[in-house]
């Protein structure tokens, strides 16, 4: 009986004029019309928030892969939006006021000594096609990282140089820890030969490395030519200003160059008349030259050499704890061989872990030869020197010592220490790692 019923109750619906059963269905009609637009809206939103993402990743890791080579921020920024734009059409935005406050790549930049980073952020506001009034804002953010990599003792910078780092003749490089990083793309970028021995973490050239095997050990796998450039990593810092001179003339002439009597030496003593086992000791400041011959304590400090030469020479014998040299206005640097020093930087300050600094600009070349009882910790710091030679201290101890210039040529036995954090104030420099999305 109720299937009849039924039955008949659905005709007596369907045969009614009045109307009723088709404004429900209409009504019935307006939420999921309503429901299918707004999934609509939501899906577009999703897929434009998508592509943003996208797009996003490819610019951060685009732009701190530049910046790790040595760009500018703003160069780096431009490679951002060259791939951002690249990626990303941007959908109908609300009006051209919005444009101007919302239609910028933001990317921010940060360097410390364990990697650098890029913070790539867009935003705009979505138009969906059916609820056009019911804006949506969608704002993405992109992070990528470039992690440090194997820390180098040797940074030659020169593009183009060859040989731009050399280890010749019978020297004995043992650089164990560390690596060798060179900017040149020259045939001969890192050159070992004659009866000359490397012994490094890995070396890291822009260009081809020639070495016979023998005479090359390396930790890794093997060394890597063609590697991306390395920028200067302390270009940037504020350097000291100049001052009048110390006056050397009261200082015995057989300690320093200009020493002329045996008056007062720059207010830290008399000189005497028998200077027999006598040590002078000098303070920091500006020095127009400052050529070491005897036995010479210096204070801690800054001594800036200004226009002239730092030289010690072959019968000096220097000491100096918590010192940083200076070499302004084209000063140059000579340390001859058979000279004595035991020389360190400060551990604060702008400059710790610093122990020879030279101007930007100064293109002289440097020397530093040492005996066998000296020592010299620290980094020396010759950005645009056109070759520095260092003859280091092949004793079993080795020195804490990182050494940066246009071109570095090891012409004596030298040991590196790997492990000089605390010596060089956390102060250093490594080839670029991974590049890796953060978040």
């Amino acid at each position: 009986m109720r299937p009849v019923k039924f039955r008949m109750q659905f005709r007596r619906l369907a045969d009614n004029r009045d109307g009723n059963f088709a404004v429900l269905g209409a009504i019935a009609f307006v939420p999921i019309i309503g429901a299918a637009a707004l999934s609509i809206d939501l899906v577009g939103a999703y897929l434009e928030a998508e592509k943003l993402q996208n797009a996003l990743d490819v610019a951060a890791l685009a732009s701190v892969r530049a910046y790790g080579e040595g760009a500018t921020e703003d160069a780096a920024y431009e490679e951002a939006e060259k791939f951002f734009w690249s990626n990303f059409s941007q959908p109908e935005i609300v009006s051209a006021a919005d444009t101007d406050a919302q239609n910028i790549l933001s990317v921010k930049f940060t360097r410390s000594a364990d990697e650098d980073t890029a913070a790539a952020e867009f935003a705009f506001e979505y138009k969906p096609p059916f609820l056009e009034r019911a804006l949506l804002q969608i704002r993405r953010q992109a992070v990528a990282a470039r992690t440090a990599g194997a820390e180098a003792c040797i940074l030659a910078l020169h593009h183009t140089a060859q040989r731009a780092f050399e280890v010749s003749g019978s020297a004995t490089a043992d650089l164990t820890g560390c690596a060798v990083i060179t900017n040149s793309n020259d045939d001969e970028s890192i050159y070992v030969g004659g009866a000359a021995k490397l012994k490094a973490e890995c070396l890291y050239s822009s260009g081809t490395i020639y070495g016979a095997p023998q005479a090359v050990t390396l930790a890794c796998e093997s060394a890597v030519e063609g590697s991306p450039r390395v920028p200067d990593p302390f270009a940037g810092k504020a350097l000291p200003t100049t001052s009048a001179w110390v006056d050397l003339s009261g200082c015995g002439q057989t300690f320093v160059s200009g020493g002329g009597g045996n008056g007062d030496c720059n207010g830290t003593g008399k000189t005497p008349k028998n200077t027999d086992g006598y040590v002078v000791t000098l303070k920091p400041g500006t020095y127009g030259t400052l050529e070491l011959k005897g036995a010479i304590n210096l204070e801690p400090g800054n001594y800036i050499i200004d226009g002239g030469r730092l030289e010690l020479g072959s019968q000096t014998v220097v000491t100096g704890k918590g010192v940083t040299f200076f070499l302004m206005n084209d000063a140059e640097l000579t340390i001859h061989g058979g000279a004595t020093f035991n020389i360190s930087p400060s551990l604060e300050g702008t400059w710790a872990g610093f122990s020879i600094v030279a101007e930007p600009g100064n293109n002289k070349s440097a020397i530093i030869n040492g005996n066998s009882n000296s020592s010299l910790t620290g980094i020396v710091y010759l950005p645009d020197a056109t070759e520095l030679q260092y003859s280091g201290n092949g004793s079993t101890g080795g020195e804490c010592i990182r050494l940066i210039a246009q071109e570095v040529t090891l012409t004596g036995n030298a040991l590196f220490k790997m492990d000089c954090s605390a010596e060089l104030a956390n102060n250093k420099f490594n080839y670029p790692g991974a590049i890796r999305l953060v978040r």
